[in-house]
């Protein structure tokens, strides 16, 4: 059971032609991985691909993975492999967390877009590269093995022969559409796979499309024994090389849906489950360890001594309430004995409602966040607060970037209030749980950080644009920094100050810095005012974001769980210097910068210059001011192969408010393709505006 993505981030949706220029250093881009899958315990060789030579791994040589327990060797490259391969050794612990693990191939010129690897229980059966589309071809594998292949060409139905027992009952569950969701480049489509399952002969038996989000889930019970067949296509008999898949066929206990879906992290773990071969009660769960860490984990259950296949909790270190039916009306409604709590239910049936009643003061704002989607279940959350009179007062919907409800709410007066939880559609049924965070709604911050990947040559720079949402309330300055860079790499900290949302994080290397890769961690940081205006630190984990390169050219974003900053060996800008080093700027004032681009030897190609991160009209990253903005008129910020200076003009407002050493930077932008770029940054510039002139002073 996989859950839902997270949906992307906004982005612009506008056709446009490839870009003609292409840097001499892209970044290596994975399109897919072959085989799909590894097994716990063994270790394997698997291939990573690229849509192009020149973003290829012949200089591969490390590899960064998200989670726990899985590492990677690059052996020597074979002789005539082409540059759009490369092999890596991957070495799988016994306890690695089963699921879905972030891999990324650091090479010379930097580090890897994501890709996506599965990690199972059962062995690994890679698909044979002979044609196996009809009955007489068909591919022989065993029950309980999991087969990883690809849909490579148009018309392509991949076919799989295999022996059943009468009575036996089957699972056959495939990831394809999922593991995709984090590669950058979707302008090519994606695969949407079905299965068949046949007769030996070929005759139908069953089949399924759309189970797990695109991807199909089928269940059988044979009703004799004999050899049968089950074909994996693309429903429209699509095919491109990404197209990869792993297909589990299991006769092990398999889960479809789990409740709840929160969990103590101090423990006991058991949760109940649906699916096939579920006994009835509450069941252990298995891989966690004391203290378990808060937050969305997959896990597997315990189902007659065999483990199943993993489902997502949430792990929290909140009290957690479970609704007590029935509950569907104020009358009835299970109370809460206090905000921090984290509640647990399910829409067990149709029209099924879930009511919560809450004590609660005036003025003292509550904040209920929903998570369902984002564990794997199929509520579409609703949710609405109710005044004792049965009157709605507040409600929520989608949240940013998800199918989960959200709202924020301050009570008018003291009172008994009620939370109400339903799906937006008035379904329900076993696969409709949810949790909810009820809290009181502190002031506090989120912050995200565009790009989750950074190679800077020595002497030179690259910028991080990270983004803060502030909430409830809070206006307060915040300090972001760098953790875990490697030898030669630094960050000096950034501050977004108040009023501002943006701040730049500039990567500089040591002239003499040494090739080096690692997994970084930004952390931001702010003194925060609680309602009762006791003051607390508080510390967040920057979401990283990668890009995504959209069919029709428009630029997304999407979190991923790794981010990685490398020294490279090689880049095509060695920096970018800036004059004035230092910007003072009074209200009504314009100002010229200055730019060189000093050019590695050889690099003939256009450079582009900003002080934000935008695309087509959509801006991703601005650290500058309210009141200040770039003016174009005059400017110029656009080099041709044989040129190196250029200026920006930045012009700050009559109202601009003061503002005193914000930090930016200038980054020339080298195009890799229409949408993606690699930025080159100028060391930080402090930027001041002054405060107006007093009257008669």
């Amino acid at each position: 059971m996989r859950p839902a993505p997270p949906r992307l981030l906004p982005a612009l949706l506008l056709l446009a032609s490839p870009a003609a220029a292409i840097a001499d250093t892209p970044y290596p881009e994975i399109s897919h991985v072959l085989p799909a899958a590894v097994q716990r315990g063994t270790t394997s060789d698997v291939t990573v691909f690229s849509r192009e030579a020149k973003r290829g791994f012949e200089t591969a040589r490390q590899v960064v993975f998200g989670g726990e327990g899985l590492r990677a060797e690059v052996p020597p490259r074979e002789p005539k492999q082409p540059p759009t391969q490369g092999r890596i050794r991957v070495t799988v612990a016994a306890d690695a967390s089963p699921g879905l693990h972030e891999l990324r191939v650091v090479t010379g010129s930097g580090a890897s877009s994501l890709a996506e690897l599965l990690v199972v229980d059962d062995p690994v059966i890679a698909e044979l590269p002979k044609p196996h589309g009809t009955p007489d071809t068909a591919q022989p594998v065993e029950i309980n093995r999991v087969v990883t292949g690809s849909i490579a060409k148009k018309e392509e139905v991949d076919l799989y022969r295999f022996k059943a027992k009468a009575g036996q009952e089957v699972t056959f569950s495939l990831m394809g559409q999922r593991l995709l969701f984090k590669r950058h480049y979707h302008q090519s489509g994606d695969l949407d796979p079905m299965i068949v399952l046949s007769d030996g002969k070929g005759v139908e038996l069953a089949s399924n499309d759309d189970h797990d989000i695109g991807d199909p889930l089928l269940h059988h019970r044979f009703e004799k024994d004999g050899e049968y067949l089950v074909a994996v296509r693309d429903v429209d008999y699509d095919g491109v090389a990404h197209f990869t898949y792993a297909l589990t066929i299991t006769d092990r206990p398999f889960v479809t849906s789990a409740h709840p879906l929160a969990i103590p992290a101090a423990g006991p773990w058991a949760a109940c489950a649906e699916g096939f071969g579920i006994p009835d009660g509450p069941l252990a769960l298995s891989g966690l360890k004391p203290p378990a860490r808060p937050g969305p984990r997959e896990l597997q259950l315990v189902a007659n001594g065999r483990p199943t296949n993993p489902a997502t909790f949430e792990v929290t270190d909140l009290p957690i309430l479970t609704e007590v039916e029935p509950n569907d009306d104020r009358g009835h409604a299970t109370p809460v004995p206090h905000p921090g709590m984290m509640l647990s239910g399910r829409a067990d049936r149709p029209n099924d409602v879930d009511l919560f009643a809450f004590a609660l003061k005036a003025g003292r704002p509550m904040r209920f966040e929903v998570r369902a989607r984002r564990l794997g279940s199929n509520l579409d959350s609703r949710l609405r607060v109710l005044d004792e009179g049965g009157k709605a007062v507040a409600s929520g919907d989608d949240s940013e970037g998800s199918k989960d409800a959200a709202l924020s709410f301050r009570p008018a007066r003291d009172g008994v209030y009620t939370l109400e939880v339903r799906d937006l559609l008035h379904r329900g049924g076993p696969g409709f749980a949810y949790a909810v965070l009820a809290e009181e709604d502190r002031p506090d911050f989120e912050v995200t950080c565009d790009d989750d990947k950074a190679g800077v040559g020595p002497g030179g720079a690259a910028p991080w644009f990270v983004r803060a949402t502030r909430l409830a309330g809070f206006d307060g300055p915040i300090e972001v920094r760098v953790e875990g860079l490697p030898p030669g790499l630094t960050a000096k900290p950034a501050t977004i100050p108040a009023g501002v949302k943006d701040a730049c994080l500039v990567l500089q290397a040591a002239p003499d810095a040494k090739s080096a890769a690692a997994a970084v961690t930004v952390i931001a940081s702010a003194v925060v005012k609680d309602l009762d205006g006791k003051a607390r630190k508080v510390e967040h984990r920057a979401q990283p974001l990668q890009e995504v390169y959209l069919a029709g050219g428009g630029r997304a974003v999407w979190p991923v769980e790794t981010q990685v900053a490398q020294v490279v060996e090689k880049d095509d800008i060695a920096a970018v210097h800036v004059s004035p080093g230092a910007i003072a700027l009074k209200p009504g004032e314009q100002l010229a910068l200055d730019v060189e681009v000093v050019r590695r030897p050889g690099f003939k190609d256009r450079v582009t210059l900003d002080v934000e991160l935008q695309h087509l009209g959509s801006v991703f990253g601005n650290p500058l001011p309210p009141g200040v903005t770039a003016v174009e008129s005059g400017a110029k910020l656009a080099l041709g192969p044989d040129e190196s200076k250029g200026r920006l003009l930045l012009k700050a407002a009559p109202d601009a408010k003061p503002v005193e050493h914000l930090s930016i930077s200038v980054v020339a932008y080298v195009s890799i393709d229409f949408v993606t770029k690699r930025a080159y940054a100028s060391p930080p510039i402090p930027l001041t505006i002054a405060a107006p002139a007093v009257a008669g002073r």
